[in-house]
């Protein structure tokens, strides 16, 4: 994944904060992630990205998450409680101001500590792809689906917030079976009886990268 920000961008001026939600603590991310986009504004942030991670999503989440806050130079870090901390919210202060949803609280950056080392920077998508930075409404939702047909929203976190708004309000229904059952329902023979035109893959240092970054989360 890549991220290469703009300096162009409206927010360019205002501290930058990152918004952290654990997928088994979060039972509602529609609700949790309006939450942190609100906090940020009200706190002058420009909110450049919503990492989410399962329990084993990384060895360390924590400490994945605390790459991505120095490799990016964000500023603070936004969680819905701390229980997405583990209760422990110094080591994130360590490293950057930290801010609850629930009960709404600042906690100071304490100081550099040692393992705050310059480290190899981290590539998240482009603003292009980020979360956006308020909540969508439902023709919004439509046009950053159509402009980002050719995007994974595994990958892509706009068209992921794009793709929960128009789930969540039952303008858009998941796919309950896959490509062969449809295509039987249809009488559409499976695999597709033309020849089918392969394109050539993607470089291997794209492919390790993409690895590499799997692995990590």
């Amino acid at each position: 994944m890549t991220i290469h920000f703009d300096r162009r961008t409206r927010h360019s001026h205002r501290p930058r904060a990152i918004g952290y939600l654990r997928t088994d603590l979060s039972h509602n991310q529609p609700h949790h992630t309006e939450s942190i986009r609100r906090l940020a504004r009200r706190h002058g942030h420009a909110l450049i990205y919503i990492v989410r991670l399962g329990p084993d999503s990384a060895p360390d989440p924590i400490g994945y998450l605390l790459h991505i806050i120095r490799a990016t130079t964000t500023t603070t870090l936004i969680v819905p409680d701390l229980a997405h901390l583990e209760n422990h919210p110094g080591r994130v202060c360590d490293t950057c101001d930290l801010i609850t949803v629930c009960p709404e609280q600042l906690w100071m950056k304490a100081g550099m500590a040692t393992r705050d080392a310059p480290c190899e920077p981290i590539r998240l998508p482009e603003v292009w792809h980020s979360e956006p930075g308020s909540a969508l409404h439902i023709a919004a939702a439509h046009r950053i689906m159509q402009a980002h047909r050719a995007c994974n929203p595994l990958d892509c976190p706009r068209k992921a917030a794009a793709f929960a708004r128009l789930t969540e309000t039952g303008r858009l229904v998941p796919a309950t079976h896959g490509p062969r059952e449809r295509a039987a329902a249809r009488g559409i023979p499976y695999p597709p009886a033309e020849p089918v035109t392969t394109k050539p893959g993607p470089p291997l240092g794209i492919l390790q990268r993409l690895l590499a970054g799997l692995t990590e989360v």
